[in-house]
């Protein structure tokens, strides 16, 4: 075997095994405020553990955007973000220390999209789970009565009569297109209900712009090179993705017995080569 050839399947066969590599976890804490897509992309290449494989448009890091001052919190008036939480499950979880999270407006509330896609190459991801939040909009106060994109004389608080109430899309594949996931709309806040159980913010006494924090636990996605986070009107957030690729993280059996016969053929046709 020549030396160019060796050096060929001893690549082919080092990126076999790298390619397995199962679990990783983006917390973006790394992150100073206001760090650009690109930015972003470099750290995510850092955790995977490679080098220009991960694309990110429409994203900028973020650590104290809070809707400027609508979202709710607990204690009357500290408004709950993914910016002071970490693993938020509802509104009512007592604010921390600052957490950065990536989202589509920074910290000055200036919107610089409406979607946020990352694209990976070369690995593709059978799995997923994000912290998310949809930001209440200040312009969007409330549903029904013209509020949201309803009709000006529709009372009613209901999702479906008020069709741009601010929503959260996840999508893979194509950009502003491919296979929805889920889709969970922005919800006025109320005592007690799923989104927390403060109705207060630090602009108003009782808050009314819909918006919501949670988790998405595990979603199955079959395989894909691209997750699209996609916001509408409001702005959205994302923080502590993980994504699992196919392999686990640990080579198969049957990839250690092939790697290991590979390298004693290699050693074979070296061995023969140097007798002959």
């Amino acid at each position: 075997m020549r030396p160019r050839q060796l050096s060929t399947l001893m690549t082919f066969l080092a990126v076999s095994v790298c390619a397995s590599a199962g679990t990783f976890t983006f917390n973006f804490n790394s992150l100073g405020s206001g760090a650009t897509s690109g930015q972003i992309a470099t750290y995510m290449d850092g955790v995977i553990g490679c080098s220009n494989c991960v694309t990110v448009t429409g994203a900028v890091a973020d650590q104290t955007y809070n809707g400027e001052g609508h979202a709710v919190g607990p204690n009357g008036g500290e408004g709950t973000t993914l910016g002071d939480t970490t693993g938020a499950t509802n509104n009512n979880m007592t604010p921390g220390s600052t957490d950065t999270f990536i989202a589509n407006t920074n910290d000055s509330s200036g919107q610089i999209s409406q979607e946020i896609s990352i694209s990976f190459s070369g690995m593709t991801i059978s799995s997923a789970s994000f912290d998310y939040e949809i930001f209440p909009d200040g312009l969007c106060s409330a549903l029904g009565n013209g509020n949201c994109g309803g009709a000006r004389n529709n009372s009613s608080t209901s999702l479906a009569n008020n069709p741009d109430t601010p929503d959260f899309d996840f999508t893979t594949g194509a950009a502003s297109g491919g296979t929805q996931i889920f889709t969970t709309y922005g919800v006025a806040p109320t005592a007690g209900g799923s989104d927390g159980s403060s109705i207060k913010s630090s602009s108003m006494t009782h808050e009314t712009a819909p918006q919501y924090i949670g988790t998405t636990g595990t979603l199955a996605l079959g395989g894909v090179s691209e997750l699209n986070f996609i916001d509408w009107p409001a702005t959205i957030g994302v923080d502590n993705l993980v994504i699992n690729t196919p392999g686990g993280g640990v080579p198969e059996p049957s990839s250690v017995l092939l790697l290991g016969t590979a390298f004693a053929g290699v050693a074979l046709s070296l061995r023969r080569r140097f007798n002959a």
